[in-house]
């Protein structure tokens, strides 16, 4: 027979590790019943009573379920359950087999609250929103990019002239397609050179600082992290990588390579959805969402409410939120990761997927200066191609922070008016 870990009238201490759950029960079992046996199955108990959990134990790393509401349950873990600095030990744990378990008919970690001992242990982004400004010398409106499209099939050569347009319009980052890595057809290495190449160009002629983000994601850490450090020798101040599908273990180990490299790390999140979709099983894109800024990346993917990727508005903007003990009450995913969290440099959320011009005075209602407004067919399905369709961006941008109505805008900037006409 289990351990009794329901305690509700427990007050969490500020060393414990919190988690909060959307839990239903399997039919025949009771929420209590099945919120007991996920806090066993997470920490120091199994199916069946055990000889070896002695009473000692027990009592000094027991959790305890100390809030069960509607289907919501929060359980209080002892931080010696933990290893400091691991994302895939505290994942095991909390987010591991009580994903599986029969007793649950679905259950989804929606949040978890981490002592400051645990925060302090991870390195976090290295640059933050104020050090990617700096670096891109943009010091207060958003930064509109775009993707390379056709996401494959393009040679480096073409890539980069995709690129040379895309700066040469206005945009400030360029980035690589998510599965755009080292294919015959593209190189990476020659890839990277030809792109970093038309930057040096169009920042001559622009006098504006831009960036280009490569795809490092690869079959091996330790090539992944080659290929970061071939970016930075060429100049590369930028690279990108497909966190769900790369693994935290190799993220971590990017972020202590990059103490030395000093690289602004981006991160993709394909993937997620297989985790994330879910109303009611899996993990929060909130909790990735902590996880990536605890690992160390600086900017990240987070959803764009109305573009062409499942998002509700709820889960980007409405996520109910308790800063880490500080009594700091959050509704807003991308303000979770603007906001102070101890000692760790914020993160720059991303809007990308299914955007065009037309939308950025939404986007920026939405979401205000410190985003990341990113473009791919929004940008090279414009009517008269990449170069007019950055200009249209960076246009519209502009009237928007002027507060100028984009028609009216378009009266004297045909590469917006030709946008609106498209899709306006």
């Amino acid at each position: 027979m289990r351990q009794d870990y329901i305690q509700r009238t427990y007050n969490p201490k500020n060393t414990d590790l919190v988690a909060e759950y959307f839990i239903e029960a399997a039919k025949g079992f009771t929420l209590p019943e099945v919120a007991n046996a996920v806090a066993g199955e997470s920490s120091i108990d199994t199916w069946t009573d055990i000889k070896t959990l002695n009473p000692a134990l027990a009592k000094r790393l027991k959790p305890h379920v100390f809030y069960i509401q509607g289907n919501i349950v929060k359980i209080a873990y002892n931080h010696e359950l933990f290893e400091p600095g691991s994302v895939a030990q505290i994942l095991s744990s909390i987010a591991g087999n009580i994903l599986s378990m029969k007793m649950v008919k679905n259950i989804k970690l929606l949040d978890f609250h981490l002592p400051k001992l645990f925060v302090s242990s991870f390195l976090g982004p290295l640059f933050g929103i104020e050090g990617i400004r700096k670096v891109l010398k943009v010091p207060k409106r958003p930064l509109i990019g775009t993707i390379v499209k056709p996401k494959t099939g393009l040679t480096p050569k073409e890539h980069a002239t995709v690129a040379y347009n895309s700066w040469l319009g206005g945009l400030d980052l360029v980035k690589d397609d998510e599965n755009l890595t080292n294919q015959g057809f593209n190189p990476f290495k020659e890839r990277v050179k030809q792109t970093l190449r038309a930057r040096d160009i169009v920042e001559k002629a622009t006098k504006e600082r831009k960036a280009y983000m490569a795809n490092i994601t690869a079959g091996t850490t330790e090539e992944m992290i080659k290929r970061a450090e071939y970016v930075k020798s060429l100049g590369g101040r930028y690279v990108m990588v497909d966190i769900i599908t790369s693994g935290w273990t190799a993220l971590q180990s990017l972020r202590i390579a990059n103490k030395k490299l000093k690289l602004i790390l981006h991160g993709h999140r394909c993937m997620h959805s297989a985790i994330t979709r879910n109303e009611k099983h899996g993990i929060s894109m909130l909790a990735i969402a902590k996880l990536t800024r605890l690992v160390g990346f600086d900017q990240l993917h987070t959803g764009t409410i109305i573009g062409k990727m499942e998002g509700k508005r709820r889960e980007i903007l409405d996520i109910d939120y308790e800063m880490e003990h500080q009594n700091v009450e959050e509704n807003n995913i991308n303000r979770v990761l603007r906001q102070k969290w101890y000692d760790l440099k914020s993160l720059m959320p991303v809007a990308s997927g299914g955007i065009q011009p037309c939308m950025i005075p939404e986007l920026y209602a939405n979401f205000g200066n410190d985003i990341i407004m990113q473009f791919g067919g929004g940008v090279h399905a414009h009517p008269d191609g990449t170069l007019a369709g950055a200009s249209a961006a960076r246009e519209a941008l502009t009237a928007t922070l002027k507060k100028i109505p984009l028609k009216e805008h378009a009266k004297n900037h045909p590469e917006l008016m030709a946008a609106l006409k498209k899709w306006g």
